[in-house]
C-alpha cells in the first residue's frame, strides 16, 4: 500500500479515535515519509492513552526530529504527561520514560501527578533512586503532593541505600 494511502488511514483512524487502526496505520508507514507535526502529535497522544506504547513513542520521537525545540511539540498538542505514563508501563520503555521526562522539562511543561508517580515507581523499580528523589523534588517544587504509597516506597529505598538516609527525612517532612 502507498504511504499516501496509509496516511489517509492514520488520519482517519485518529478521527475516529481507533487506536488499533491509528497504530496499524502508523507502523506501517515508511519512517522516512514526512508527517505533519499535528498529526504526529495526535497519534502520540491518542496511541498513549490506549496502551499502544511503544508507537506512541516513536510517533513521539519523529516529532522531536521535526520540531524546532521541545515547544513546538507542545504548540503542536502532544500530551507531554500521557506519553510519559505510556512509557512508564512498561520496564523495558524506562530509557524512553527519561527522554520524554526530561524533553517535558525543556517545554516548561508542568508535570500532573499520576504520571510523575509512575515515573517515581519506575525509577525506584530500576533502583535508579537519585533519580526518583529528583523527580520528588520536583514533584515539590511544582506544588504537587506525591501519594503515602509513593512516599513511603521513597522512605523504603532509603533502607536499602543508607547514603540516601537524609532524603527520608525530607519526603517524610513533606
Amino acid at each position: 500500500m502507498a504511504d499516501d494511502d496509509l496516511v489517509a488511514r492514520l488520519r482517519r483512524g485518529l478521527e475516529a479515535k481507533d487506536p488499533s487502526a491509528t497504530a496499524q496505520a502508523f507502523v506501517s508507514i515508511d519512517p522516512v515519509t514526512p508527517l505533519p507535526l499535528p498529526l504526529l502529535a495526535a497519534t502520540s497522544n491518542l496511541l498513549s492513552l490506549h496502551r499502544h506504547n511503544t508507537a506512541a513513542y516513536s510517533a513521539f520521537e519523529r516529532g522531536l526530529a521535526l520540531a524546532d525545540g521541545p515547544a513546538a511539540l507542545v504548540k503542536a498538542g502532544l500530551n507531554f504527561n500521557a506519553l510519559l505514563y505510556a512509557c512508564c508501563r512498561e520496564p523495558s520503555m524506562l530509557p524512553s520514560a527519561r527522554t520524554a521526562w526530561r524533553v517535558l522539562g525543556e517545554a516548561g511543561v508542568a508535570p500532573e501527578l499520576p504520571p510523575l508517580e509512575k515515573y517515581i515507581g519506575s525509577l525506584l523499580e530500576s533502583q535508579s533512586y537519585d533519580d526518583a528523589f529528583g523527580v520528588f523534588l520536583t514533584a515539590i517544587d511544582a506544588s504537587l503532593s506525591p501519594s503515602l504509597k509513593t512516599s513511603a516506597a521513597l522512605v523504603g529505598c532509603c533502607a536499602a541505600e543508607p547514603r540516601l538516609a537524609q532524603m527520608s527525612f525530607a519526603v517524610f517532612s513533606t
